[in-house]
């Protein structure tokens, strides 16, 4: 079989639909060489392949072999595609009343570790006529905003400070926490107050409230979200918003059983 030297166009998709399903299907991490040879490819366009799905989050670096495996996002969209009518039947609905309850927009993201964001996974508009656009598939730093922080706040302080250390606490807005003294602040008052509050962190101009979802084995497993327009947000609204967000993920965290929501 024709090796192929580029991959433009529909090859390019082909190839990197090839590409994940030979790492889907490995138990151990493989090399450019092993997958250019089981595909039938030639090693420059495994590589640049693989550049362009480790950049989006479907492949990722074996720190200890060197070698390529599925990246967090491919298992998270793999998790939302075998159980998105779990999502739709349980989460869709608490969503939908805290939407229109806050008037404000609502997200539900996910977190795999050791993945270093967040993944959206559903979003509830707000009845509102203007309001932050968020997608399903968004990517959302664990240290950037409130969807990251409510997440990050309940791994453990090893895990923090891997984290830390391994992305640096690259800036998104001007407001980003880069600082990791300050950072490590922030993480302690979630966890006295139980909701994360952001300002422009992630998006400028965007207030965030964020409670956090908890598996059925009482591990972190995303965050709900009140995405606000600054312009929109009145400090006299905090309470009532935070608990409307916590008592929602607190009615999320219950709907997680084993097996069934990821």
């Amino acid at each position: 079989m024709t090796k192929l030297g580029s991959t433009g166009g529909t090859d390019s998709a082909r190839t990197l639909l090839r590409l994940l399903t030979s790492l889907a299907r490995s138990s151990d991490p493989l090399s450019i060489d092993e997958l250019a040879e089981e595909n039938h490819l030639a090693p420059a366009a495994v590589r640049r392949a693989l550049l362009a799905l480790s950049q989006e989050g479907f492949a990722a670096v074996d720190t200890g072999s060197g070698q390529y495996v599925v990246g967090p996002k491919f298992v998270q969209l793999a998790r939302l595609t075998r159980n998105v009518h779990l999502l739709e039947r349980e989460i869709r609905p608490v969503m939908r009343e805290l939407a229109q309850a806050a008037y404000e927009t609502v997200t539900f993201n996910t977190y795999t570790p050791p993945a270093t964001s967040a993944l959206c996974v559903l979003v509830e508009e707000s009845p509102a006529p203007l309001n932050y656009t968020v997608e399903v598939g968004d990517m959302k730093p664990l240290h950037a905003g409130s969807s990251g922080k409510a997440i990050l706040a309940h791994l453990s302080d090893e895990a923090i400070q891997s984290y830390i250390v391994r992305t640096g606490l690259p800036a998104l807005t001007k407001r980003t926490v880069t600082d990791p003294d300050i950072l490590w602040r922030e993480i302690r008052k979630i966890r006295k107050k139980g909701y994360a509050l952001s300002r422009g962190q992630r998006l400028d101009g965007a207030v965030a409230i964020a409670g956090s979802v908890f598996d059925g084995e009482g591990a972190i497993h995303g965050s709900l979200v009140l995405t606000i327009p600054a312009y929109r947000y009145r400090l006299a609204d905090a309470n009532r918003l935070a608990t409307l967000v916590t008592e929602a993920a607190a009615r999320i965290t219950a709907l997680m059983r084993p097996g069934e929501v990821s």
